[in-house]
């Protein structure tokens, strides 16, 4: 009798610890980014009727994250991106051409398609992080440590996002350099803007040691690389930099123009990828003379999973009523249609729905602990006849 006891007491504790296990393994434990995206987000931003342009950029805290780079021989021209955050909803806005009123006027803005992160509670949710427009002018950025920068309230302001004004109003790297020495934009800076043409023209925007803005060029290189020092002032950052130096060793070594294709950016943005707590969320490559944007979630898939999208026909499909298309009333009134990135992937390697993943815990419950509760009630049964 005694012995049953022990029996039925072990056969407990084991059937909790196997519910336990396979608890605590499954995917329903573990914490994800769910609900809908909120876009666009504005609640950080100056005042739409007022003079901004002076805290509408949205570094990353994170001065050891993203490597960019441009990459540009004979007719080919490709830009790569690593997202290093710690953030896990990212999201892409496509923006068409269209017209908006802003408080300097009625203007026409170039399309674009931006990157992000959003739905995460965040305060960088909702600012663009980076983008390629119709015109095959790209951006991204890299977080520095803060520097004071020459205050020119003489200049022209802006209004909305820095990274998306810039691609709305400018078609080549040369209109951005005019942009940015013709606009106010505050009296201090924490970033590097990588930026890059159709043409293969490149630079790098960033503060001098002097306060004013400084533009480092592509020049005769085939290639531009930023990590996370500033290219015009290696004090002001990380430097010197592992993913600087690889990046840079793997390009040196693409010479001809057949040699440079999306597969080489790809293992670039490989080699140069991090994991841990700032993690590479997404990796793109833009090619800017056809205009087709690479995408890849390292973190999720790492680089065997890609999604290809041509940018003329992502931003045909943003018109009214379509699935996914909203206007923003604090943004102009602008059109704009909002896609989680893991959404573009194949539905198979998503994460399971959360009333899939109950019913896969149910079940693995029941087909772990039903068979050792029925074994161990046949061995009670038989201990007792005998």
């Amino acid at each position: 009798m005694k012995d049953s006891k022990h029996l039925q007491s072990s056969i407990i504790l084991l059937s909790v610890v196997i519910f336990a296990g396979v608890l605590f393994s499954s995917p329903a434990a573990v914490s994800t980014v769910g609900g809908q995206p909120l876009s666009w987000n504005t609640s950080n931003h100056p005042s739409q009727d007022g003079r901004a342009g002076t805290s509408t950029i949205r570094a990353s805290p994170i001065t050891e994250s993203c490597t960019i780079f441009t990459a540009a021989i004979g007719d080919r021209v490709f830009f790569g991106n690593n997202e290093d955050y710690f953030l896990d909803g990212t999201y892409l806005w496509l923006v068409p051409s269209q017209e908006i009123t802003t408080p300097e006027g009625t203007s026409e803005i170039f399309g674009a398609a931006f990157f992000g992160f959003d739905s995460n509670d965040n305060s960088v949710d909702g600012y663009p992080q980076g983008g390629i427009n119709i015109h095959g002018l790209c951006v991204d950025g890299n977080g520095l440590p803060t520097v004071p920068m020459n205050p020119h309230p003489e200049r022209d302001y802006y209004y909305g996002y820095l990274l998306s004004t810039v691609l709305w109003e400018c078609r080549t790297v040369e209109e951005v350099i005019t942009w940015f020495q013709t606009h106010y934009l505050g009296d201090s800076w924490s970033c590097q803007l990588p930026f890059a043409d159709a043409t293969g023209d490149a630079v790098v925007v960033s503060v001098g040691t002097d306060g004013e803005f400084a533009f480092t060029r592509i020049g005769t290189s085939n290639y531009l690389v930023s990590t996370n020092f500033n290219l015009a002032n290696y004090a002001n950052g990380h430097y010197p930099c592992w993913r600087y130096e690889t990046a840079t060793y793997m390009l040196d070594d693409i010479t001809q123009e057949e040699d440079l294709t999306m597969e080489a950016c790809r293992d670039v943005l490989e080699a140069v990828h991090v994991e841990g707590f700032s993690a590479t969320k997404y990796s793109n490559v833009f090619n800017l003379v056809t205009r087709t944007i690479y995408l890849w979630e390292p973190e999720r898939r790492g680089f065997d999973e890609m999604v290809m999208l041509n940018l003329y026909e992502e931003l045909a499909q943003v018109v009214p009523g379509a699935p996914g298309v909203t206007t923003r009333p604090e943004l102009y009134y602008i059109l704009v249609k909002t896609i989680r990135i893991t959404d573009l992937f194949d539905s198979s390697t998503t994460p399971p729905a959360p009333e899939i993943e109950a019913i896969v815990l149910v079940l693995g419950v029941a087909f772990v602990c039903v068979p050792v509760v029925v074994t161990s009630i046949a061995l009670i049964r038989k201990r007792k006849s005998g």
